[in-house]
């Protein structure tokens, strides 16, 4: 019995895997680096003799090298891509970092959307962890919902060094489910909701894939809900220059206590012409004021090519 036993749970914890890893010991693909982090061993120090994952000079860890270029604010590390909705257990995000330095504040936020313009700082630090003169853990506990994780910083100094990234679950009450105020899919009587505004140049169709196809070549073979031609989605061709509005007739009620997000799925590509497109979403309120706000991009005009 006592065989059988360690055989269970060596087989549990072999079989075991965290949902994103990156040790640098292998090739990192959960992880985006921008052009402001090198890879280096504890035996070419960048800031610390010695990884996290080894605890030897022989191991590999990630080291701020800041080359700034004129257009960016930020050195970035990212998710590769968004996390999964996990709706029964807890998320949290792990990490391993050592700076020598008081003063040397970074932070760590969550992003919604493949472009994390919504982005809200789960975790920052202003520097040195004073109660050790090695690696020190941070540990989140992600919100309930499909995200990005951005790791931020816009200081020109080093030294700054990262070990062991990983998303697993972890210890923490029930997710509470996101409610959710309206939701469209494009295959049911929800279509009706939805009408293309008539004075535009550009016309919204709602139909299936292998219909879009015939209309525009470069329409997406498949729709995002089924993923096969037959199911059906929004489309939107630019074969010549002009502006679309596709129009929500479904009024949704907000208070002001509340915050909602709105999340959609977008195919882009050039128009027969080459023209370029520009994709902006608005909001219109339904009271007196009737004021028109845009709610994405957050930025300059969204294009698409």
């Amino acid at each position: 019995m006592l065989i059988l036993l360690i055989s269970f749970l060596c087989h549990v914890f072999l079989n075991h895997a965290t949902i994103l890893h990156c040790d640098f010991e292998t090739d990192c693909v959960d992880f985006t680096f921008d052009s402001n982090w090198g890879l280096t061993d504890g035996d070419h120090s960048q800031g610390i003799d010695h990884d996290h994952t080894l605890n030897t000079g022989a191991g590999h860890y990630r080291y701020y090298n800041p080359q700034f270029s004129p257009q960016a604010q930020w050195a970035e590390i990212q998710t590769t891509n968004r996390l999964p909705l996990s709706i029964d257990r807890v998320l949290c995000f792990y990490m391993w970092y050592y700076t020598s330095r008081a003063n040397f504040p970074f932070n760590v936020q969550v992003g919604q959307g493949d472009d994390g313009q919504l982005a809200r700082v789960f975790f920052s630090t202003a520097g040195r962890n004073a109660s050790t003169n090695d690696w020190t853990l941070i540990n989140i506990t992600l919100p309930t919902e499909e995200l990005k994780i951005f790791i931020r910083l816009n200081v020109s100094t080093q030294p700054l060094t990262f070990d062991d990234f990983s998303v697993d679950y972890c210890d923490g009450p029930r997710p509470i489910p996101p409610k959710v105020l309206y939701s469209c899919d494009f295959e049911s009587s929800c279509t009706n909701d939805f009408i293309s505004l008539p004075q535009y140049v550009y016309q919204w169709s709602i139909l299936n894939a292998s219909d879009a196809m015939k209309i525009d070549k470069a329409a997406p073979t498949v729709d995002f809900t089924f993923g096969n031609a037959s199911g059906h989605y929004a489309l939107l061709s630019n074969a010549t220059r002009g502006l679309g509005y596709l129009h929500a007739q479904r009024e949704i009620q907000i208070t002001s206590n509340e915050f909602y997000c709105l999340n959609f799925r977008y195919y882009g590509t050039q128009g027969p012409n080459k023209h370029q497109a520009y994709l902006s979403i608005y909001s219109w309120a339904s009271n007196e004021s009737k004021i028109i706000q845009k709610l994405w991009p957050t930025g300059d005009l969204h294009r698409y090519q």
